[in-house]
């Protein structure tokens, strides 16, 4: 899980974010819809069925399942998104609880944006050597916070992903935040305050932050 505080290292990867988190953004993938948005303009998450639940429930130990989706049907050729759709062999089909019945990770790395790739240990980042684990947490290389995940519910028999949400974990615990760009934080020195004046997240129309549940 990721640490506390903040490294030298740290440091410096949060110093030369800038131009290149948005460069990296659209390495690999098509540059979706809310990276190309002016900052002012509130982009609406607009709910997408992925297949059947039956289509990921075969899973066995960690192997996700990949699924492509277009997050905004009036710009399909620049908002084709991928998610990684992980069954976890329980039966809830309340997103946040504990014994909930997917996981779905962004495959965007948290550094500059390349496509990660799932391995029965997590997600590695071909790109620069980020690593991932099962819970998406970062566990090494520069990538600054943990993999993005989507809200998701069960309906009809089809897994809908219903919105997008960054994540991290602070002390040992999955907190949700606004959706950021790749290469920026959470949080700056400990700070979320600071951390939103620096990296303004993508202006999602996202309701309340969710909580998971313990």
């Amino acid at each position: 899980m990721s640490d506390d505080g903040t490294t030298r290292g740290r440091f410096l990867t949060l110093s030369s974010v800038g131009l290149g988190s948005v460069i990296g953004g659209v390495i690999g993938v098509p540059a979706t819809a809310y990276i190309l948005a002016p900052v002012t303009e509130e982009i609406t998450f607009k709910p997408v069925s992925v297949g059947k639940t039956s289509t990921f429930t075969g899973e066995k130990g960690f192997a996700p399942t990949a699924v492509t989706f277009v997050e905004d049907p009036t710009s399909p050729a620049t908002s084709v998104q991928l998610a990684y759709v992980h069954y976890t062999g329980k039966s809830n089909t309340d997103w946040l609880a504990p014994d909930a019945m997917f996981v779905v990770f962004s495959n965007h790395c948290t550094h500059m944006g390349c496509p990660v790739l799932a391995t029965s240990l997590g997600f590695g980042c071909p790109c620069h050597g980020s690593q991932f684990n099962q819970e998406g947490a970062r566990i090494a290389g520069p990538a600054v916070r943990a993999l993005d995940r989507f809200q998701w519910k069960v309906q009809k028999g089809e897994l809908i992903l219903t919105n997008k949400w960054s994540t991290d974990f602070q002390n040992g615990k999955l907190e949700y935040f606004p959706v950021k760009n790749p290469g920026q934080p959470v949080d700056v020195f400990g700070s979320t305050l600071l951390a939103d004046i620096l990296y303004p997240h993508v202006t999602y129309t996202h309701g309340p932050v969710p909580k998971e549940q313990s």
